[in-house]
């Protein structure tokens, strides 16, 4: 099981705790303009004001704003792009860990200066706290809680000292740390004081070795026993409940909450149940089965579930009604939920997607990507693989029909005076996660977490002989029971080691070393060797009959915290376990780098652009990717793109890409390209309208992201465009045979098209004037016809007359400088000479001659009325 952490100042996401304000390296006016608006003073924003959103990809945060779902600043993260931090704030002080390097920084938020730094382990299994009255770093591995100044990380008192495997580590409103101690199966609340922390008060939750999940409430702490299926909720007012609740598969659970109620998911098969003291409610949801389904949440009686699969967050009322499905855009990965005040958040954090929900579940989209804001322009988003989460179980096993688990194997015992040291490797799960082990012995029964494979029970004779029996279980039901062989306890066992060291090697194993023991008069047969990780797992590595054993590369887990124990074996006799080596992480070479693409430049000829997303750095942080293309190599230290040059046109090139750690080289990613060719282009056909021609083109950009055509008229070079599918042809004239090219060139070459011909609609119209109809005026007789002139203008010599009811092509109309009326007065008599028409200054130009004009009163465009020009063109 996996905790997150849904804080009203903390946001856990892959390992990540984001918290309100928080400023990292900031220079120049964007360090005055945060100052001057008062950006990290929660007294000047409001409560609901802001959180910072981290996207995963970018290694970048972006404040949002709770009330108006508007991003006002992005900040850059160096070195962290794609990777996880843990960030924790107060109103005056941040604390930072680096999850990949372990480095702590505190930050005054006054100043902005780094005030002090802290080394812890690397990897998963340290965690940061903080609240107003006090600071803690809390070593799961190594069971230690350390109370430390926020603003120099400098010591206060001595650590307080756990079974090693903690759980949990969050603060109540009272300012009160809880943690968890599964090895005891109790839950610790930790006062922070000036002299250093103390404990105030243990509570017993559970049998010892029992997975357990602790959720900090509004008022007081929810406890999930997921070996037990119970949950224990512990009220301020040391109100107790311990409620039975019904538990089918792996759970997922928050760190915090806002209200009273716990609500857990269930991953498989989905489902949600929520307690509150003694009453529980379990109800079936509507996502599927994912390991990114993450932890609900209650908030003002809603359940609000997220859904990385989906890119959803599921809303139900707390009788498991269905309310509302937000939509959001996970990318592939988890999406995450945390409040502050009365404002719900949901982050994506592979994508630049997040949304903001109101007390009363109004949900708006809140783009983290602004570019109009402080520190915009970012590079675009990078998809993520997921990182290095796995299986939470450690069984990978499947099987054809799910089913009760298999059996335990190598079931066997160490003994001590008056104790057995019980372990075994782990059973199969087909198909079903496990969810405890049963061991029964010695007129006794536990029930203990699946990730704890040893047990030590006491009180025991020596001298007898005792058996145990191991069950495994599952949401199916129980495998079958082994039993063990005969183990017999005695005082006489031999001393333990010392000096147990552990060494993390590069090839994925480790080294554990330790000194030779005191066999105290008993013959030393081998010593058996036992890791315990930052999660609480517990078991046992391995036997070796020298002072070393080496671990297998995959037996523990890349990234993650181990110590080892080491105890020394005679016969079936053991000594007390050594004391816990320093904390090492595993490590092997990364994973190939996934979602490879490598395409041509659309912007350089003989260039490939290459593309990929970071794969699981199994446990050391990635120092660079190399892309090879062809002979070309490049080292990217930052980011996940590369552009690489010098090939020819239309080249087919082979590209991969390792990824590069500590321990080395991963294997490659590959693909092939071809790079940019030169263009080509032909005109396949045509659109005629009265003043436009809409050519069809069939282009090969040759790979260019803009090859770019210029338009050819009748051999006349015209304008230049992004290339288009069709070519719009414009400002031409009625009834005109016209000739085209096309010449598209790119980065890469270009060329010019056939000759294609094409012709604009014809429109036609016919000459009326009325004296040609035999109207008997004096001008009809002084006239022959209508005049055609080289110009829109009756001034000047005419090229000749022509006569009604003549037809000609129009090819456009202009206007002249005056308006010439088709009626005049004769003798005190008013004449028309063509009714119907009304005066005009406009001009038809015709096919009479190369360049010729007839007045529009004389001329009648076919199909339209009398005035209208209808589609002819202006000239």
């Amino acid at each position: 099981m996996t905790t997150r952490n849904v804080d009203a100042r903390r946001l856990n996401v892959k390992g990540l705790l984001i918290a309100v304000g928080l400023p990292v390296v900031l220079v120049g006016a964007l360090v005055a303009t945060l100052l001057g608006t008062g950006a990290f003073s929660r007294e000047n924003e409001g409560e609901d004001a802001s959180l910072w959103l981290w996207t995963t990809p970018l290694g970048e945060i972006a404040r949002v704003n709770g009330l108006t779902a508007a991003t006002d600043v992005r900040l850059d993260i160096t070195d962290a792009a794609g990777n996880a931090v843990q960030i924790e704030q107060t109103d005056s002080h941040l604390l930072l860990r680096e999850i990949a390097t372990g480095k702590v920084s505190a930050i005054d938020l006054s100043t902005l200066e780094v005030t002090g730094n802290a080394e812890t382990a690397p990897g998963e299994g340290v965690r940061v706290a903080l609240s107003d009255e006090g600071a803690f770093i809390i070593d799961q591995t190594q069971g230690l809680v350390n109370q430390v100044d926020p603003q120099t990380l400098s010591a206060i008192g001595d650590p307080l000292q756990f079974p090693a495997g903690l759980t949990g580590g969050a603060f109540d409103g009272d300012g009160m740390l809880w943690v968890g101690v599964p090895r005891e199966g109790t839950i610790v609340q930790i006062e922070p004081q000036d002299s250093g922390a103390r404990t105030a008060s243990t509570e017993v939750v559970a049998q010892p070795r029992q997975e357990l999940a602790l959720t900090v409430l509004g008022d007081g702490v929810a406890v999930l026993n997921s070996t037990a299926k119970e949950m224990t909720t512990i009220r301020t007012d040391g109100r107790r409940a311990v409620t039975p609740i019904e538990l089918a598969g792996p759970t997922e659970t928050a760190v915090t909450s806002p209200g009273t109620i716990a609500s857990v998911t269930v991953t498989d098969p989905p489902s949600i149940v929520t307690v509150d003291d003694d009453q529980t409610r379990s109800f079936a949801i509507g996502a599927g089965s994912s390991e990114l389904l993450g932890a609900s949440v209650e908030f003002h009686e809603r359940i609000y579930v997220p859904d990385g699969t989906s890119g959803l967050v599921w809303v139900y009322d707390l009788d498991g009604n269905e309310l509302q499905r937000i939509e959001i855009d996970s990318g592939g990965g988890p999406v995450e939920l945390y409040h502050t005040g009365d404002t719900l958040f949901a982050n994506a954090v592979n994508t630049n997607a997040a949304v903001v929900v109101s007390a009363d579940g109004v949900a708006a989209l809140a783009p983290k990507n602004r570019d109009d804001i402080l520190g915009g322009d970012a590079p675009p988003t990078e998809e993520d693989d997921g990182g290095d989460e796995g299986d939470e179980n450690g069984d990978e096993e499947s099987a054809p029909e799910i089913g009760p688990p298999g059996a335990v194997t190598n079931l066997d015992g160490t003994v001590g005076d008056g104790t057995i040291n019980l372990s075994w490797d782990a059973a199969p799960n087909n198909g079903s996660a496990l969810t405890k082990y049963v061991v029964e012995g010695a007129g006794q029964t536990w029930e203990i977490a699946p990730s704890q494979r040893v047990i030590e029970i006491g009180d025991l004779d020596n001298g007898q002989g005792y058996t145990f029996t191991v069950t495994a279980h599952n949401a199916e039901g129980a495998g079958d029971t082994v039993t063990s062989p005969t183990i017999t306890p005695s005082a006489e066992v031999p001393g333990a080691p010392s000096g147990v060291e552990a060494t993390a090697n590069p090839d994925g194993t480790v080294t554990v070393k330790w000194d030779e023991a005191d066999g105290q008069g008993n013959d030393i047969s081998g010593y058996q060797v036992e890791s315990v990780s930052g999660t609480g797992e517990r078991t046992v590595v391995g036997q070796a009959n020298g002072t070393e054993l080496k671990t297998a590369a995959g037996t523990l887990d890349y990234g993650t915290q181990y110590a080892f124990q080491v105890t020394t074996l005679s016969g079936a006799a053991a000594s007390a376990p050594s004391e816990l080596s320093a904390t090492v992480v595993p490590f092997n070479v990364p994973d190939a780098p996934g979602d490879l693409l490598a395409q041509s430049s659309g912007s350089a000829a003989g260039t490939i652009d290459v593309s990929w997303s970071q794969p699981s750095n199994n446990g050391r942080n990635i120092e660079k990717y190399i892309v090879t293309a062809g002979s070309q190599t490049q080292e990217v230290t930052s980011g996940t793109t590369a552009s690489l040059s010098g090939f020819g046109n239309n080249e087919q090139v082979n590209v991969s890409v390792v990824a590069v750690n500590e321990a080395g080289q991963s294997e490659p990613a590959t693909t092939t390209s071809n790079t940019m060719s030169a263009p080509t282009v032909q005109i396949s056909s045509h659109e005629s309208l009265a003043n436009q021609v809409n050519l069809t083109l069939a282009i090969d950009d040759g790979g260019s992201s803009d090859a770019q055509c210029t338009l050819l008229s009748d051999g006349v070079t015209q304008e230049t465009v992004s290339c288009p599918d069709v070519y719009a042809v414009t400002g031409l004239k009625a009834s005109t045979s016209y000739s085209f090219q096309i010449k598209i060139s790119n980065p890469a070459g270009n060329m010019t098209s056939s000759t294609y011909n094409a012709s604009t609609t014809t429109i036609t119209g016919k000459v009326y004037f009325r004296c040609d109809e035999g109207y008997d005026t004096a001008y009809c007789d002084s006239v022959d016809g209508v005049g055609v002139y080289p110009q829109p203008d009756q001034s000047g010599s005419s090229l000749g007359t022509t006569n009604t009811p003549t037809s000609y092509k129009a090819y456009c109309w202009t206007t002249g400088p005056d308006t010439i009326p088709p009626r005049g007065t004769e003798g005190g008599q008013a004449v028309d000479y063509h009714p119907g028409k009304d005066a005009s200054n406009k001009w038809i130009k015709i096919d009479y001659a190369s360049n010729a004009y007839i007045p529009f009163i004389w001329f009648n465009i076919d199909g339209v009325g009398k005035n209208s020009t209808g589609d002819l063109p202006e000239c």
